[in-house]
């Protein structure tokens, strides 16, 4: 009799460890780190094809995707460690999956290098990267070599979102990119930089009509920004579908900071490559 009441006891105790163990790991899956495996090659050389990354969620914050203004439809998002900073490399939402609107379809994941920061005017010369009329220091890490630009057919050079404005992926901008409570004036250059972004803000449709601006048939000169938002680029600079062809990144679409690679398998060879095993992200 006491050995059966014994045995159930640790049968209840077993119980118990596994439920507190699913709780703690759903927990941290939610709040602290998140797993993801590279697809391509954009950010060469910094990731490879086949790495697993775990990205820290504590930078910007953990976001809670079920929880949130209901009114915008946007996720909560919890007090971080710190914000992001200028160069480092994020997992983000692709804000334009399959839209030429910003949607938010939190399926579909993107890595890229945060080259351009809420504030910051941004601009490419020849495939080199500045900001605020400073050259990044980034460039010495990815892939900027106009040679290669100069090769690509005219086609893959042209981001059709910015084709009006003449720009290429290696000559493009100034841009200047929105922080929160920025406020800017609509103009005919303007107008082809944020009106993605104003109206995935508002959930209204901006349109030109004989010089004016009408926001859901309500004259707008100027907009008031709600959130922060991001210059996204890949390492491997001609072959990287970043915001040079989709555009900005809003805050609410970053998932958080690339930490370290903990796994890396070549795809083509299925070797694993022991010398990436946890390495660092910068």
């Amino acid at each position: 009799m006491k050995r059966t009441k014994s045995n159930k006891r640790d049968i209840w105790r077993m119980v118990l460890i596994g439920i507190i163990t699913v709780i703690v790991v759903i927990t941290l899956r939610i709040l602290v780190f998140a797993s993801f495996k590279i697809p391509s090659f954009s950010m060469e050389p910094t990731l490879f094809a086949g790495d697993f990354i775990l990205v820290n969620k504590l930078i910007p914050g953990p976001r809670i995707d079920f929880l949130g203004n209901n009114e915008e439809g946007r996720p909560l998002r919890l007090i971080g460690y710190r914000t992001i900073k200028r160069n480092e490399v994020l997992v983000f939402n692709d804000p334009y999956y399959k839209s030429a609107e910003i949607i938010q379809n939190w399926n579909a994941y993107y890595v890229k290098r945060c080259v351009g920061m809420p504030g910051d005017t941004l601009y490419i010369a020849g495939g080199i990267y500045y900001s605020n009329g400073q050259r990044n220091k980034i460039n010495d890490k990815i892939a900027t070599d106009s040679a290669q630009y100069a090769a690509m057919l005219p086609k893959f050079r042209i981001p059709g979102r910015f084709k009006e404005l003449g720009w290429t992926i290696d000559n493009f901008g100034p841009i200047y990119i929105p922080a929160q409570g920025d406020l800017v004036t609509l103009d005919t250059i303007n107008i082809h930089l944020y009106r993605p972004l104003i109206e995935y803000e508002t959930g209204k449709k901006l349109v030109e009509m004989e010089d004016v601006y009408l926001l859901n048939g309500e004259v707008c000169r100027q907009y008031q920004f709600k959130l922060d938002y991001y210059f996204m680029a890949g390492d491997r600079g001609t072959d990287s579908k970043d915001s040079r062809y989709w555009g900005l990144l809003p805050k609410d679409h970053i998932v958080g900071k690339v930490a370290y690679i903990w796994k890396s398998k070549d795809s083509g060879t299925d070797k694993y490559r022991w010398d990436r095993f946890f390495k660092s992200v910068e």
